[in-house]
């Protein structure tokens, strides 16, 4: 098992206002049309960022390797979060539409830890001769953005069996009526895969 507080992740400013301007967020209204202006906002709700994480193998005998999406394969379960500072500043907005924008950037910020948390985990499973699947996620708030439909949902029983394997009270996650907190929190898996059983599958 590994744990990791408060690690750093890189700010992708371009990525969130792309989003942002899919999501046809009205930025010029937010009075943030230029982008500096922007990228001072984003800044600050960066700036509240605290992300931690713990995860763990998985074993394809283990029930949890079923639960989490793994169908049976050896894989890493994980469970990360933005942290309790981030979902404050969150909270205190009360422009529905700068709340979108936060929100779009918070999920960037957890796209890019899982990002990291995913380099991290590829060198042990490289060393291994394998490669990483695509995440499964069991609950994700913000809800992820992915080409193909969701995943993996799981009930709450689910979830408090992850929570309790990973010891996730020891970063501050708890599960408070079948939704994780802090908010701006998620578990995942990752399947490790053979590499020729990856290749067939592109």
């Amino acid at each position: 098992m590994r744990k990791i507080k408060k690690f750093k992740i890189p700010i992708y400013t371009y990525e969130i206002l792309r989003k942002a301007k899919k999501r046809r967020i009205d930025l010029f209204a937010l009075g943030l049309a230029d982008q500096e202006s922007a990228r001072e906002y984003i800044s600050s709700l960066a700036a509240a960022l605290e992300p931690s994480t713990v995860f763990d193998l998985i074993a394809p005998e283990d029930a949890l390797a079923k639960e989490s999406g793994l169908q049976g394969m050896t894989g890493t379960l994980g469970v990360m979060t933005l942290g309790t500072a981030f979902e404050t500043k969150l909270k205190a907005i009360t422009d529905p539409e700068l709340f979108r924008l936060a929100e779009t950037a918070a999920l960037v910020f957890s796209e890019t830890g899982l990002k990291v948390i995913t380099e991290l985990i590829a060198q042990e499973v490289t060393a291994e001769g394998l490669d990483l699947g695509k995440p499964n996620y069991l609950f994700a708030c913000p809800e992820p953005e992915t080409e193909e439909p969701p995943s993996v949902r799981s009930d709450a029983a689910v979830l408090a069996a992850c929570l309790g394997r990973l010891n996730a009270d020891k970063i501050g996650i708890s599960l408070n009526e079948s939704v994780l907190s802090p908010a701006y929190s998620f578990i995942f898996s990752l399947p490790w895969l053979a590499k020729k059983k990856l290749s067939a599958k592109k």
